[in-house]
């Protein structure tokens, strides 16, 4: 009769303990489940956070007073007389005339062979200024310092032209091909009868008046032609002149900040006849803001809808089916959707065209909205009214608020997200836990069932020697 020893053979160690651990491991398998369902939640909860917050922004915006006094501006002869409204412009008409453009004054050297033709040494003085009584004037401006340009003996005309600009003399210098030849132009670096300029030379021959060498670039207005007024005037420094609603204006350039009250204007061109430039309640702004608001209601019912839901035919919850909070954010972000403002013309959203449909979600008609509209300030009062009771605070108002507490330190957004990461913290520390002992679990297992190999293998050994021996007895 066969041994039950001699039955048996070395034993799977590795393959009786990974089986016995199968079992051992079942609740850290439940915990890491656990953890992932936490994690869903957390970002559930993440995801209804940034919604809350676009939502909140945009009905901000309907409770702000900058979309209530938005306005915009058109002008009848836009490449004559550009007009932008910003703020605290209000709804208005006016004529602009325009009878000159603001000018920098710019100044013509003679013709020089080429940008590479030597100029001569010594010192360019660039002054700016005024010119008061006309172009043979020039009155300096005690603020603005007059600067000096070394320009050396081996300069070129480019060389000159790169100095000046480097300067930073309020100037500009630029070569001009004329034919055959080219010409050193010299302008103020912006417009206005301020800024017309002296240059002043220390030529280094000794002539500093005369048309040759350095001197050659002098312009000194109060000089003769020729003799320090070597450079020939092609245009002189002028302010914008300009009219509106007939009252004459000037300016130093050809946009005019502050014309009017939040209205600026960018002079083109001379005008032969008044345009006219309007200014209008911005509607639209207001209609983009408004349906802005409602895409981003939409979008968070759509959120909580999605997220708290139950599917029957697959069984299945969303990831905040069930959960308290969320259901209850839901319930007051409806509730104010049917809450009226008394004080006013207009009472609720319906009278506006914003209706509540039967899955949550707002509709929104715009004729409705637009006829609204035609009473602004009715309109503000229902969104935006500051309000010092429950009801006559503006709808949009409201909607900050519950935003605010929804998502504030102390909110019960927030206070669920703590919540939920508070047991992903304690489901970490308990599957630590629980990989430490299943760890030693199986080092135990290990032992024993390894040493249990031993044993059997050596009754193995026992048994081949013994059964040897019984074979070597003599047979009787």
């Amino acid at each position: 009769m066969a041994s039950p020893i001699t039955a048996s053979s070395t034993i799977d160690v590795q393959g009786i303990v990974s089986s016995m651990m199968q079992v051992e491991r079942k609740p850290l398998t439940q915990l890491q489940t656990d953890a992932k369902k936490i994690d869903t939640k957390i970002s559930a909860y993440g995801k209804l956070q940034s919604q809350i917050a676009a939502f909140r922004d945009a009905a901000d915006a309907l409770s702000r007073a900058g979309t209530w006094q938005a306005v915009k501006a058109s002008s009848a002869a836009a490449d004559a007389v550009e007009v932008t409204a910003g703020t605290g412009a209000v709804a208005s008409q006016h004529m602009v005339s325009v009878e000159a453009l603001a000018q920098s004054q710019t100044a013509a050297s003679g013709g020089f062979a080429s940008s590479a033709a030597l100029v001569g040494g010594g010192t360019l003085r660039i002054q700016l200024g005024t010119q008061p009584a006309g172009a043979a004037s020039f009155s300096a401006d005690g603020t603005r310092a007059e600067v000096s340009v070394t320009i050396p003996a081996d300069a070129t005309l480019a060389q000159v032209r790169d100095r000046i600009n480097a300067a930073n003399a309020g100037v500009r210098a630029s070569i001009v091909r004329d034919g055959d030849q080219v010409r050193l132009f010299v302008s103020s670096a912006t417009t206005g009868a301020n800024q017309a300029f002296r240059i002043q030379v220390d030529d280094a021959d000794g002539a500093s008046t005369d048309a040759t060498g350095l001197s050659a670039l002098a312009f000194d207005p109060t000089a003769a032609a020729g003799a320090g007024r070597n450079l020939s005037l092609v245009r002189a420094a002028s302010d914008a002149s300009f009219s509106i609603d007939g009252v004459s204006l000037s300016s130093r350039t050809n946009r005019v900040t502050g014309a009017m009250d939040g209205l600026d204007l960018n002079l083109k061109k001379v005008t032969t006849t008044p345009v006219q430039v309007e200014v209008t309640v911005d509607n639209e702004s207001m209609e983009a803001a408004t349906r802005k608001f409602v895409d981003a209601y939409n979008s968070l019912n759509s959120l909580l809808a999605e997220q708290t839901a139950y599917n029957a035919s697959t069984k299945t919850g969303g990831p905040l089916q069930g959960d308290r909070s969320a259901v209850s954010i839901l319930g007051q972000v409806r509730s104010i959707v049917r809450e009226t403002v008394t004080g006013g013309t207009l009472a609720s959203l319906s009278d506006v065209g914003i209706t509540l449909q039967r899955n949550g979600s707002l509709a929104l008609a715009g004729d409705r909205l637009r006829t609204a509209a035609a009473d602004p300030s009715a309109l503000e009062r229902l969104f935006a009214a500051p309000g010092t009771g429950a009801t006559d605070r503006g709808l949009m108002r409201r909607f900050v608020a519950l935003a605010d507490t929804l998502v504030g330190s102390d909110g019960s957004v927030k206070a669920a997200t703590d919540a939920w990461q508070a047991r992903k913290a304690s489901n970490a520390q308990r599957q630590t836990a629980v990989e430490t002992r299943l760890s030693d679990v199986e080092k135990r297992l290990l032992r024993q069932y390894s040493a249990l190999d031993a044993q059997l293998a050596g009754a193995q050994r026992s048994q081949s020697e013994i059964g040897s021996a019984l074979a070597a007895l003599p047979r009787v």
